[in-house]
């Protein structure tokens, strides 16, 4: 999935702006992915960056973690085309 892509998903599913959603996407891009320590410090730097309560952090980065692992199985499902 490329960024731009990544950044409009995020931004509908999530009901944020494209701003908001280049911030997260920056934030997701300088942690490590796997480990609860690291959701959680993507969740505290989403909360501390776009100021808003945790749960909604919580909410944004699980909508971002799900629309990442959705573009990864469809990479390993159709490695060489496009998918939908």
């Amino acid at each position: 999935m490329r960024k731009h892509d990544f950044i409009e998903t995020l931004e509908e599913k999530a009901n944020i702006t494209n701003e908001e959603a280049t911030i997260v996407n920056e934030i997701i891009e300088s942690h490590s992915i796997i480990g609860k320590n690291s959701k959680r410090a993507v969740e505290a730097e989403i909360a501390n960056s776009l100021m808003v309560e945790p749960e909604e952090a919580v909410r944004i980065s699980d909508i971002a973690s799900e629309i990442l692992a959705t573009a990864f199985v469809n990479k390993i499902k159709h490695p060489f085309g496009t998918y939908a």
